[in-house]
């Protein structure tokens, strides 16, 4: 059955899930990320206490990327035969217990445990939001609702630090965590108890948003893995993400103590600069998510990429010239246009893959992102160790973002495809 055939009364309840589907993908997201940087947004509190150097607190903020990487290996093909509810309440819970288990931590090394064990189930949070919005969405509305999931992400990376930092400053950073914990263990059982993972489970058999093959070559049977590394859009999307999220990391690890250190801002206004970070990330997310249903995807990931490299150039005049603070919140205000093409990355990796391998394809892609994830605070503050200087750490930034953009120059040769036209479902 195709969209066009179903009746007015099956296009409101699709409408209707569809609409619970992105709701629930933004609640899952939320607590992916707050559970993901709740530690870098009270990282100096918890350094404080557990004695831990820059270089330590780094490796506990990139560790999670470690698990991260072999739970998208390990999650990722189960998205071929899983439900997304499966996935998405398996992840959640094993989150939720482990986010505890890092609230209670009283050294270095349990920090680093608990951090790899959130790290392998958030994978899972991942791959079945992924399969989630596939499901539910049509491939000319991945880039407006991709965007909106990557927003929540960011918006929470934002409430983590607008939240975490008063919370920890109050109640301590271990109350903080706790509260994290308990929140990700609540919509994880939501998640399990509610989700629908397609039109399909409405009781609409073989149904399709349109007609035609898909890349993945829709028929029956099962699609080998191996067809999403034959094509070069899975390296592309590598690429962009790994760009991307080496900027998030490193600015939402290591901004707010560079400005503390070289700017001397007052620590009660670090809790400001990492919720106009998180802002800045949630509004360019929206607006590229928009673009990249409206123009040349492979345009709009050159565009990002071009973009992370001038944000990173700003953050290294920050942490060189002394600026004034409205200086400050103008840089930290605009820091979101390094994430200006994440709705566009995925959109084309599942554009390109199909509904059968598009979760599996964006999980695999998802994998420069973990990486990155891992690399960016690690290497920042091995940098700050070893030369103490934040403007050598950003340096390091722009290096990295600068070898991204020309590696993607050279690879993402021109995809012709005329801009997606907005419909109705």
């Amino acid at each position: 059955m195709l969209w066009t055939q179903t009746s007015p009364a099956e296009r409101r309840a699709i409408r209707t899930w569809q609409c619970y589907a992105l709701a629930i993908g933004i609640l899952g997201e939320l607590f992916l990320a707050g559970d993901w940087y709740g530690f870098a947004a009270v990282m100096t509190f918890v350094s404080q206490t557990l004695h831990l150097s820059p270089a330590e607190a780094g490796f506990v903020q990139g560790a999670f990327a470690i698990t991260y990487c072999i739970g998208m290996l390990f999650w990722s093909p189960f998205a071929r035969k899983w439900s997304a509810r499966k996935l998405f309440a398996i992840g959640l819970l094993g989150t939720g217990v482990f986010m505890l288990a890092q609230a209670a931590a009283g050294s270095f090394a349990e920090l680093v445990g608990a951090r790899l064990l959130i790290g392998f189930f958030d994978a899972a949070v991942w791959v079945g939001t992924m399969k989630l919005i596939v499901g539910w969405f049509p491939a000319e509305r991945h880039g407006a609702t991709m965007g909106t999931l990557l927003a929540a992400f960011s918006l929470a990376i934002t409430l983590d630090f607008a939240v975490g930092i008063p919370m920890a400053v109050s109640l301590g950073w271990r109350a903080f965590l706790v509260t994290l914990g308990v929140l990700t263990l609540l919509v994880g059982v939501i998640g399990l108890l509610t989700i629908k993972g397609s039109p399909q489970d409405l009781g609409l058999a073989a149904f399709r948003w349109q007609a035609g093959p898909e890349p993945s070559h829709h028929g029956g049977g099962e699609v080998a893995l191996s067809q999403i590394f034959r094509a070069r859009w899975i390296y592309i999307g590598w690429l962009a993400i790994f760009g991307d999220t080496f900027a998030l990391a490193a600015t939402a690890t290591w901004v707010v103590p560079a400005f503390i250190q070289q700017q001397g801002m007052p620590v009660q206004n670090a809790a400001l600069i990492g919720t106009l970070m998180g802002l800045s990330q949630v509004v360019f997310l929206l607006i590229g998510g928009w673009l990249s249903d409206r123009m040349s995807r492979v345009t709009m990931i050159r565009l990002g990429a071009a973009l992370s490299l001038v944000s990173a150039l700003s953050f290294v005049a920050a942490t060189h010239y002394p600026m004034s603070w409205g200086m400050l919140l103008a840089i930290a205000g605009a820091s979101g246009v390094a994430v200006l093409s994440g709705g566009a990355i995925f959109s084309l990796v599942s554009e390109s893959y199909g509904e059968k391998l598009a979760a599996t394809a964006i999980g695999y892609a998802e994998l420069g992102g973990i990486v990155s994830t891992f690399i960016a605070p690690t290497l920042m503050g091995g940098v700050i160790d070893v030369t103490h200087s934040f403007m050598a750490a950003f340096m390091a930034f722009f290096v990295v973002e600068a070898v991204i953009l020309v590696a993607l120059l050279a690879i993402a040769a021109k995809r012709s495809t005329a801009p997606a036209a907005a419909i109705a479902h």
